[in-house]
Order: structure tokens, then C-alpha cells, then sequence
């Protein structure tokens, strides 16, 4: 049985990913709360939010950052891995090289871990609920 601490550090190591429309697998991973603050740090130039739309058709506000953290969050093309970038000319060579359909695959799978965590938050939230038995 691993303890909180290892739990929470094996989340930073899954890696979700997913083919572009030109065939490369996009791998992406969580970040750390470290690795956040430096994107954040990288594009301090990108406050605010803009509206876009969802499959369905409807308006989203979307933070101007996010798909620079999601860029950051690649950490591999074609099972070759990509490192976190050290500045912004980096992000920015990252995301190009993404391009559209490379960005569309990753936040497919960004999705994917998001999801996967709430389903675990949920699963230890019900665990938490139940009452203890006495030993």
C-alpha cells in the first residue's frame, strides 16, 4: 500500500496520450505546482480570459495562459520525450511545433488525466465518508 506522499507524486508521472490527425501520439502529464508558477512566470504577459467555444457549440472563457500550461505539460511526441521548457522562446518553439492539430490531441488528453483525478478524488472523498470501525 503506498502512503499519501507517494500517491501524490505517482500522479505527476502518469502520462495520457493521443494521436494527432497527422498520426504523431502527443504525451502529456501533470505539472507541478513548481512547474506552474514557472509557465505562469513565462507568460506573465497572457492575464485575462477569452471566450471560445466547446464541441458543442457553446461560449467557454478560457484563462489566456492555459494553452501555454498545457503546451508545458507535453512531455512526449512519438514516445520521444520532450523536456519542460526552460523559457519562453522554448514554449513558444513547443506550441508551434504542436501546431493546431498537435495542441488538439494534447488537450484531449489533458482532459483525460483531469478526469481520471476527479474520479480518484471522489473514490478517497467516499472513503473518507464512511465510518471508522472500531479495532
Amino acid at each position: 500500500m503506498r502512503t499519501a506522499s507517494e500517491e501524490i507524486l505517482a500522479r505527476y508521472k502518469k502520462v495520457e496520450r493521443e494521436a494527432d490527425s497527422f498520426g504523431r501520439i502527443i504525451g502529456v502529464h501533470r505539472l507541478k505546482p513548481s512547474q506552474m508558477a514557472k509557465v505562469e512566470g513565462m507568460t506573465q504577459d497572457m492575464d485575462g480570459s477569452a471566450i471560445s467555444k466547446d464541441a458543442d457549440g457553446n461560449d467557454i472563457e478560457v484563462g489566456k495562459r492555459t494553452p501555454f500550461l498545457i503546451v508545458a505539460s507535453v512531455c512526449e511526441i512519438d514516445n520521444m520525450p520532450i523536456s519542460f521548457p526552460k523559457n519562453r522562446a522554448e514554449l513558444d518553439g513547443m506550441f508551434d511545433n504542436l501546431d493546431n492539430e498537435g495542441m488538439m490531441a494534447a488537450v484531449t488528453a489533458f482532459a483525460r488525466l483531469f478526469q481520471d483525478m476527479d474520479a480518484s478524488a471522489n473514490t478517497v472523498n467516499s472513503a473518507k465518508k464512511k465510518p471508522r470501525t472500531a479495532r
